[in-house]
């Protein structure tokens, strides 16, 4: 229990890295020029689906292709890339890619869709915390599917880490603009993909190894994201021909080098919470894994305006008292998940 713990919390520190250095290569380079509605290398500026939803998912694409390779390196150093072979041929194999298509294509494409509007209203840490309710759907659907039980105070724990999140993030909510709404109806979505995803996943690695399972997963997802996701976005935009460019271009920009760390902290923030859930339970995985609610706007602060990565400002974007304090009532939570107060005072009774 206590290993398992250990992996779901690691997977909530590595995810705040991955949208911190995600978040950092969509403001570099050509990416700034992308979103900026700029001309680039003789081509128009994009229009604004191609803002909102292709470079999204192209942003995305590359992100879990870089991850997806590195857990091919670990594959590799440990000696089960046949091992890996062997398995996308079986059952829990097929339910690790049926996993990707739902946390890659759709999850994840909308979580970046949030995140980088809410980039654009000053502040990408804001929108974290709304698709942290994914440990909340992970947790029902862990109940529901697979009949993990729910005790009262794992209930109670779940309750104050959605109340901590969203504590976290409305003390910004205001600044998203006129598109909060929707914004949010994009990081719900991407909620229920990955509480979803976590939920099957996490059974799926109990009968494979979760570095086998997340470099499946990754690797899926990155492919179809790239290869039909991407292509496909930009058909709907009237801007497919601008797809091989726009491929290359990203590829030799020094901007890759931030998607190649973002990469390489996604593996194991998804094969740490896979491993977690697996080993503790949905419940309790997720809830753990659900302190990216405060990691994520830490880390995006500390990298991008306290070390001044990127030449954003030191202030970029604020962390409030709320935030610190909605931060402190998530760990609260986590500790009521995980360990029941009735069983410790029964034991200083006795």
């Amino acid at each position: 229990m206590a290993r398992g713990i250990a992996f779901a919390v690691a997977s909530g520190i590595c995810y705040g890295l991955y949208t911190d250095f995600l978040t950092l290569g969509e403001t570099q380079g050509v990416w700034e020029q992308w979103f900026s509605g700029e001309a680039w290398g003789g081509n128009a500026p994009l229009g604004a689906f191609a803002i909102t939803f292709t470079l999204t998912a192209l942003a995305a694409g590359l992100n879990d292709l870089f991850s997806g390779l590195w857990s091919l390196v670990v594959c590799a150093k440990n000696g089960q890339l046949g091992d890996l072979r062997k398995t996308v041929a079986t059952k829990p194999g097929r339910v690790m890619m049926f996993c990707a298509a739902i946390g890659g294509p759709v999850a994840t494409i909308a979580y970046v869709v949030t995140l980088n509007s809410a980039t654009a209203s000053g502040n990408p840490g804001v929108i974290v915390p709304i698709a942290a309710l994914n440990c909340a759907i992970g947790a029902v659907l862990g109940r529901v599917l697979f009949k993990q039980r729910l005790e009262a105070h794992k209930v109670a724990g779940v309750l104050v880490c959605l109340a901590a999140a969203g504590a976290i993030g409305g003390a910004s909510f205001a600044g998203m603009g006129p598109d909060a709404l929707l914004r949010c109806a994009f990081a719900f979505l991407a909620a229920f993909g990955w509480g979803f995803k976590g939920c099957v996943a996490g059974f799926g690695t109990a009968l494979i190894d979760y570095r086998i399972g997340i470099a499946i997963r990754q690797l899926t997802a990155g492919l179809l994201e790239l290869v039909v996701a991407f292509p496909a976005l930009a058909a709907i935009g009237g801007d497919v021909a601008l797809v091989p460019g726009m491929l290359a271009t990203a590829a030799i920009d020094p901007s890759i080098l931030a998607f190649a760390v973002s990469g390489l902290f996604a593996m194991p923030a998804f094969s740490f919470w896979y491993k977690g859930n697996s080993m503790c339970g949905t419940a309790l995985g997720m809830a753990c894994n659900g302190m990216y609610a405060f990691w994520g706007p830490l880390f995006i602060w500390l990298l991008m305006g306290a070390l001044n990565v990127g030449g954003m400002s030191e202030n970029y974007p604020p962390l409030t008292a709320v935030q610190w304090i909605g931060a402190v009532a998530m760990v609260a939570g986590i500790f009521l998940i995980a360990v029941n107060p009735a069983s410790i005072l029964k034991r200083k009774e006795d």
